[in-house]
């Protein structure tokens, strides 16, 4: 599996004054195609906190946060500070790995635990392989990672407003695909309560953001779709 390909982007937006949180997974759909078998893919994933601080403050900031950060992913390791591309603000960064699950209904896929902050499953009926849900699950551990971070950083709100999803799909197969969904933006284009299939020709990619009332549900309630992929589009 090349699961360093799976999850190459987790991406959380930290302020010292106020804090607003982005996750930004990044999926290849030729990763989606086997089960992992009861074993989550150990995927890459990169946090990367944005906000108006001093290189200074960067090695404050690291300081409260690495801790949650070790204690809620695992292979946490800091990346380093540097200058946002706006100009202004300044990022740190740590990457470290999130579970991925891939199966179906039928094997009891559903039931797959998340120790840590985050996972996703890959989820289909087996009538229908072809077709996969992809879901993003709140870990079992996100409720306090999201305390640890409120605590450590003044204006931090994230135990009550969650965090932004931001799916990047990959189609790197040999054949068109299919993305279906609703109430997200696409490459910065809004859709609402409509349906949309989208097309994916090989090598194509698409950014899909949830709506700020998707992601609110998504951690209050544990867990949502992002979508579905057909693999087999006719």
């Amino acid at each position: 599996m090349k699961y360093s390909k799976i999850l190459s982007a987790l991406i959380i937006s930290l302020t010292v004054t106020a804090c607003n949180y982005e996750t930004e997974v990044s999926l290849y759909a030729s990763d989606l195609t086997k089960d992992t078998e009861g074993k989550p893919i150990l995927a890459p994933v990169t946090l990367v906190g944005k906000g108006t601080f001093s290189e200074d403050d960067c090695e404050k900031i690291r300081g409260k946060v690495e801790p949650a950060v070790q204690r809620s992913f695992q292979n946490a390791e800091f990346k380093g500070c540097a200058k946002a591309p706006d100009g202004i603000d300044r990022t740190v960064s740590f990457s470290a790995s999130v579970p991925v699950y891939v199966g179906s209904w039928e094997d009891k896929i559903g039931s797959s635990e998340f120790k840590g902050a985050y996972g996703l499953l890959v989820a289909y009926e087996q009538e229908i392989p072809n077709i996969k849900k992809v879901m993003f699950i709140k870990g079992a551990s996100y409720d306090y990672f999201a305390k640890e971070l409120d605590n450590a950083l003044p204006g931090s709100k994230m135990s009550k407003d969650g965090a932004g999803i931001t799916l990047e799909l990959h189609n790197d197969m040999p054949q068109k695909i299919t993305f279906s969904g609703s109430n997200f933006f696409v490459n910065g284009t809004p859709y609402g309560n409509v349906l949309v299939n989208l097309a994916m020709t090989k090598r194509a990619n698409i950014k899909v953001k949830l709506s700020d009332a998707g992601a609110q549900y998504l951690f209050t309630k544990g867990s949502d779709v992002i979508g579905t992929i057909d693999f087999e589009p006719k």
